[in-house]
């Protein structure tokens, strides 16, 4: 291979990884503020498939979630984040949360457009 192509490669592969770094960073930030939101409007497919406590949930199921479980002023603390890119437009997250309501969360998020959604997620109790 010619020293010019390796070059390339290199920085190629340089841009993808800072781009899928800041992606993975936008993704973190857009789930800190569906968190703290208080429903899923503008961060969840409509769409949307899940599992919950209750078994499989729907668009509507986690806003009826967010209505009662609202906790006016309670922090969204959040850690032990992992994204993982399936495809330039598909990647799995996996968090814990803490607070009034400790989980364990798993999200599918897909770029629509211009912008990612949940399109899939399932919630475990944190022990």
């Amino acid at each position: 291979m010619s020293f010019s192509k390796t070059i390339l490669i290199a920085v190629v592969a340089s841009f993808s990884s800072f781009t899928a770094a800041d992606v993975s960073d936008d993704l973190i930030a857009m789930d800190k503020q569906w968190g703290m939101a208080g429903g899923p409007a503008g961060y969840v497919a409509e769409d949307v498939i899940g599992i919950g406590p209750t078994g499989v949930v729907n668009f509507s199921d986690l806003v009826a979630d967010a209505a009662a479980n609202a906790n006016a002023g309670e922090e969204y603390v959040v850690s032990n984040y992992h994204v993982k890119f399936l495809s330039d437009d598909i990647a799995v997250m996996v968090h814990t949360a803490a607070g009034s309501d400790p989980h364990a969360s798993l999200h599918v998020i897909q770029k629509q457009g211009s912008v990612w959604l949940v399109v899939a997620t399932a919630s475990a109790p944190a022990s």
